[in-house]
């Protein structure tokens, strides 16, 4: 199987609030918009992101819970700065992990955690745990 475009979609109250979240602070463009559902893509068209009202006989509710969302970006720094001057809360102050990761996590209207980062070195430590699996 090859993989095309990943989509995600989410259940939730607030489309709207979500429409804005990800238009005003990540770039996501409105590809289809009705009154039970909107559909989000990134400039680039590769990934998707959706948002429906709950329908409880098709699935469960979504709370937000359990959920996080990753972007790798080239400029990590300025994306924290510029969500911050945008009067996004911070949940996870910008910090590197000994994974590799430089990261910052803001959480959008449904509770859905965002992790921003971009990959820097790895600790020794971690080096030696991923050699395995390279």
């Amino acid at each position: 199987m090859k993989i095309k475009r990943i989509d995600t979609t989410f259940s939730t109250e607030k489309l709207q609030e979500s429409k804005d979240f990800y238009m005003d602070h990540f770039g996501f463009k409105l590809a289809y918009e009705s009154d039970w559902y909107i559909e989000l893509v990134t400039p680039t068209g590769d990934a998707g992101i959706s948002f429906t009202l709950p329908q409880r006989e098709e699935g469960e509710f979504f709370n937000g819970k359990g959920m996080i969302l990753s972007f790798e970006v080239e400029d990590v720094e300025a994306e924290y700065n510029r969500l911050k001057e945008n009067n996004v809360m911070i949940y996870q102050e910008l910090q590197d992990k000994p994974w590799g990761e430089r990261s910052f996590v803001v959480d959008d209207p449904n509770g859905v955690h965002v992790y921003l980062y971009k990959l820097i070195e790895q600790t020794d430590e971690y080096k030696e745990l991923y050699a395995p699996f390279k």
